[in-house]
C-alpha cells in the first residue's frame, strides 16, 4: 500500500509513466528510478522487460495526465510563449 501513498519525485513518475506507455526496457531508464519503484511495488521485471504491478497500474490511473491545447494552433502557442519570455537582465 506504501507505493500508492508515497511522493515520486518528477523523474520518478516520469519513470513509471514509460514503463506503463511500454517503454520499459531497463538499459533505457535511470536505475536509481527503477530500483525506487521496484521498492514501492510498482514495477516488476517480467520476460526482460519492466512492466506495472497490480499497485503500479492503480498509481499510473491517479496520476495527471497532459494538459490538452484548447486550439488548434498548439505550435504557434508554444512558439509565442517561448519568444515572449522576459530574458533573466530585464530585457
Amino acid at each position: 500500500m506504501r507505493g500508492i501513498l508515497a511522493p515520486l519525485s518528477p523523474h520518478e513518475e516520469i519513470t513509471l509513466r514509460r514503463v506503463a506507455l511500454g517503454f520499459g526496457r531497463r538499459d533505457h531508464l535511470p536505475s536509481q528510478h527503477i530500483r525506487r519503484l521496484e521498492q514501492l511495488a510498482l514495477i516488476e521485471e517480467a520476460d526482460g522487460a519492466l512492466r506495472l504491478t497490480e499497485l503500479g497500474l492503480q498509481r499510473y490511473a491517479s496520476l495527471g495526465r497532459p494538459v490538452k491545447w484548447d486550439s488548434d494552433t498548439a505550435a504557434e502557442d508554444v512558439s509565442r510563449l517561448l519568444t515572449d519570455r522576459t530574458k533573466p537582465d530585464g530585457s
